[in-house]
């Protein structure tokens, strides 16, 4: 590891760690189709619409908003919205690449969006909330929503992370990550904001199976943003106990089984 990087990593700067990731952004992380084929399910009312305009806050790479413009068969025209000029650059070639035209992308920070009033039919965000200012995120989602229209805001909370192979067996890894909500935290924060009205949550339980030296080479290479907390140091130590327990604790390290948690809040803008 270079000095230029160890001195760059220093700064905790964490914008720095996604334009680190994002040529394999896509490849570290699993995508899952279930909660898009959700959220289309509750689009039913404007699907009738000659076009449907939909932002994705925080897109990263452009995972989900690719499964967003295929479900919808080319009738969404989709604002692409994060704060990081390369993994906007890898979307683009992304989406291109898979035939998406309708889109365009937009660098921006999720607590001041450069749209006017009532510009969406829906307004979505993955895996990207923690990142954002809760409170001012919530205000801009509330006035750039058209009224009657939907808000989905998918995660995973603090209780769901400890859950999971990397919260239960990968040492710090909870501590480090502080950055989640509970539930009522994110129910409670938006109850503050009265245009907006929580109308379902949704819970997915996903059950993943994966080798050691994947789960190592995804630890390696950050795919959670989680693992930029650690110092070189701790890092060094904690993926060498993660392996022990992983070892200790499962029979076939080629077969290492596990759940994943998310829940997706279902958000309606009252009119």
């Amino acid at each position: 590891m270079s000095s230029s990087f160890q001195l760059e990593k220093k700064s905790k700067d964490i914008s720095l760690h996604f334009s680190q990731v994002a040529e394999r952004y896509r490849d570290l992380r699993t995508t899952d189709p279930e909660p898009i084929i959700y959220l289309t399910q509750q689009l039913v009312p404007v699907l009738d619409l000659p076009r449907i305009d939909i932002a994705d806050i925080g897109c990263g790479g452009g995972r989900y908003s690719l499964l967003l413009a295929k479900c919808l068969d080319g009738k969404v025209r989709l604002s692409c919205v994060d704060n990081n000029k390369r993994m906007l650059e890898t979307l683009e070639t992304y989406l291109t690449v898979h035939g998406v035209s309708r889109f365009v992308s937009v660098k921006s920070d999720a607590e001041s969006l450069p749209f006017d009033d009532s510009s969406f039919d829906c307004l979505f965000t993955f895996n990207a909330v923690h990142h954002f200012k809760l409170e001012a995120f919530l205000l801009e989602a509330a006035r750039i929503l058209r009224d009657r229209s939907l808000f989905f805001i998918y995660t995973r909370t603090l209780g769901q992370n400890s859950r999971n192979i990397w919260g239960r067996y990968f040492p710090q890894f909870c501590q480090k990550e502080t950055r989640l909500y509970h539930q009522d935290e994110l129910e409670q924060a938006m109850s503050m904001v009265p245009a907006l009205k929580l109308r379902n949550v949704k819970y997915f339980k996903y059950q993943r199976t994966a080798s050691l030296e994947r789960l190592i080479e995804k630890a390696e290479n950050r795919h959670y943003s989680t693992f930029w907390f650690y110092s070189d140091q701790e890092f060094v130590t904690a993926l060498k106990e993660f392996q022990q327990n992983i070892r200790d604790r499962f029979s076939d390290p080629e077969q290492v089984r596990w759940s994943d948690e998310n829940l997706l809040l279902v958000i309606e803008k009252e009119g």
